[in-house]
């Protein structure tokens, strides 16, 4: 009788130690105060204010039918507690022939809805906004020089996890955004650029 009572304490004592293994590790999972985040994006910026025909004092007509670049950018910033984003981003943006070069500043909030409401939703989603600026060159002879430009941004980023740490998502932002024409200008355009929108992938890393 003391042997069987015994093995059965055993056997009690051997169960309960699993649940108590499992919070500990589900506490050490759980989100963190600051947790660095990097991001890697391509995607098309596009408008219809890229369109650009002026006719300058010197007589000479400057024309660019150019409406979207390939663009690529990284990000990086951090996330407090598992919601407030500050990223800092660089980006280049080439077509045939115009480039820009921007930087900026974004603040977001991220949210996982897939944990709320279920299947169907994506696994993450973020918005943010801020501000963006920088240089936009035209390669061409005599074509004339802009000035750099300063503007606002705010889009939407919708995720899906590959990972814990790591995860697919899709773009889409608002921009606006102009570069003053530096020339005088007897008729036309004064400026590139204006209300655009930036589309596109990346995938995020955090850490």
């Amino acid at each position: 009788m003391v042997i069987c009572m015994a093995v059965v304490l055993s056997a009690a004592a051997c169960c309960q130690d699993p649940p108590s293994y499992r919070r500990s590790l589900a506490d050490e999972e759980g989100p963190r105060p600051v947790e660095g985040v990097a991001i890697g994006r391509l995607g098309v910026w596009t408008g219809r204010d890229f369109n650009f025909a002026s006719t300058r004092t010197d007589g000479k007509l400057s024309t660019s039918k150019q409406e979207a670049f390939f663009s690529a950018s990284v990000l990086g910033g951090i996330e407090l507690y598992d919601h407030f984003l500050v990223l800092a981003t660089i980006e280049g943006d080439v077509a045939s022939k115009l480039s820009s070069e921007l930087a900026g500043v974004y603040l977001g909030w991220h949210d996982r809805p897939k944990e709320r409401y279920g299947k169907g939703v994506p696994d993450e989603a973020t918005v943010y906004a801020g501000a963006i600026g920088g240089s936009l060159k035209v390669h061409e002879t005599d074509f004339g020089d802009f000035d750099r430009g300063i503007g606002v941004g705010a889009g939407i980023t919708l995720g899906w996890a590959m990972t814990r740490h790591l995860s697919f998502d899709l773009y889409g932002e608002y921009r606006y955004l102009r570069f003053d024409y530096k020339p005088e200008v007897m008729s036309g355009s004064r400026s590139i650029g204006g209300n655009t929108g930036w589309f596109g992938a990346g995938v995020s890393f955090r850490f």
